[in-house]
């Protein structure tokens, strides 16, 4: 590190990999952490061209699925805790609305349905629980759990 402050200007792009599909339709009825209701299920709908990507994705395994709270707006740098508790730094909290609104969540995959081979553009499902996602949530990533898994030979 050479001690000098860095800051750039340049324009980052994500693009989702899927949406999420939950019965939750606004945020004020979504569970605020997957553990309140465990028994809710949702789904990833994984567009066609990642499917390959998921091939090793294993029912019972746990992933962070990092998606876009595309309904916040705004942001404050000090917001209350869960809505109502202690004023906190934004950074300190799980809030929505931030400067780059990502979300992340830790999800159990409980079942993987493929693409049908005659249907190319059909998305690969991934249902799970641990759902704190509004319906139409954006994915822009899934990762496993697992840390020894990049250390793990196939």
């Amino acid at each position: 590190m050479t001690g000098q402050t860095l800051k750039t200007e340049k324009e980052l792009i994500c693009r989702p990999i899927g949406y999420i599909r939950t019965p939750f339709a606004s945020a004020g009825e979504t569970p605020k952490a997957g553990v309140v209701k465990p028994e809710v299920e949702g789904c990833i709908e994984l567009f066609a061209e990642y499917a390959e990507a998921a091939a090793s994705m294993k029912v019972g395994k746990r992933y962070v699925v990092l998606f876009w709270f595309h309904e916040a707006k705004g942001y404050a740098q000090t917001v209350h805790w869960r809505g109502y508790g202690a004023l906190m730094g934004l950074f300190s909290t799980r809030s929505p609305h931030r400067p780059n609104p990502i979300g992340l969540s830790t999800i159990t995959v409980t079942g993987i349905e493929p693409p049908k081979a005659e249907q190319a553009d059909e998305p690969m499902r991934i249902w799970f629980t641990g759902v704190d996602m509004i319906d139409g949530t954006p994915v822009l990533d899934i990762k496993s759990t697992d840390v020894n898994e990049e250390n793990r030979q196939p």
